[in-house]
């Protein structure tokens, strides 16, 4: 089973705030907390070789029927690899996610920071999911939509952290 979903939202940041806010640690453990993400832990959160590694762990329980595909938790490891901005501050990526007990799930995509307006940014993610084996058909559609909720989810978390933020140059 094949699904992809395309996702995007506009925030009230320049696209260089945007991204210093969406890597900021204190912001990943917090929006774990809000979202009560179980075994949270970040993994790497940094720049290396000319681009900007952020992996993270957690339960998938959220993601995909664990107990009832694979009668247990399964681990989800969650990568974003960001290239080096361009000079208006625009930036890609390369997003997947690795599901422990799945490995016939494959969830890669792409990212993308663009500005939107005079000071704006529009956050886009392009998200493409195979699954196969026990999952298949019936697994694979409740997958995608649970990774797309979840997707919303940490948009409006960002939205609330920008709201909190005053003036928004402290992120």
């Amino acid at each position: 089973m094949s699904a992809q979903f395309e996702l995007g939202w506009v925030y009230g940041v320049s696209p260089v705030v945007t991204f210093r806010m969406m890597t900021r640690l204190e912001h990943l453990a917090e929006k774990a907390r809000q979202l009560s993400y179980e075994d949270f832990h970040v993994l790497e959160l940094r720049e290396r070789a000319g681009e900007f590694r952020q992996v993270s762990e957690r339960q998938a329980a959220d993601i995909m029927p664990a107990r009832r595909f694979f009668g247990g938790k399964s681990m989800l490891t969650e990568s974003l690899v960001w290239q080096q901005p361009e000079w208006s501050g625009a930036r890609s990526g390369e997003y997947s996610v690795e599901l422990a007990a799945a490995p016939q799930v494959t969830i890669v995509g792409q990212l993308a920071l663009e500005p939107a307006g005079t000071v704006g940014t529009r956050f886009s993610i392009a998200v493409q999911l195979e699954t196969h084996g026990r999952l298949g058909r019936k697994g694979g559609p409740e997958v995608a939509e649970s990774l797309s909720q979840r997707l919303q989810q940490e948009h409006e978390f960002r939205l609330q952290w920008l709201d909190r933020q005053v003036p928004y140059g402290s992120i």
